[in-house]
């Protein structure tokens, strides 16, 4: 993954889970803030949705 797809990629991020940001007036420090925030939040919810493994119950001999 190149360095612009990862930049878009975490723009994307951001616009769905901070829609209220506005991009013209966020410094380059504040875009990495959030671009974090929105990579562990979409992170967390692809660990949410991951199913859980199901166990065999012990046999008892």
């Amino acid at each position: 993954m190149t360095d612009d797809q990862r930049i878009r990629q975490r723009t994307v991020y951001i616009r769905h889970y901070f829609p209220g940001v506005n991009f013209d007036t966020i410094s380059d420090e504040e875009f990495a803030m959030l671009s974090e925030e929105a990579l562990w939040l979409h992170e967390q919810m692809l660990a949410c949705r991951m199913p859980l493994p199901v166990s065999m119950p012990e046999r008892i001999p």
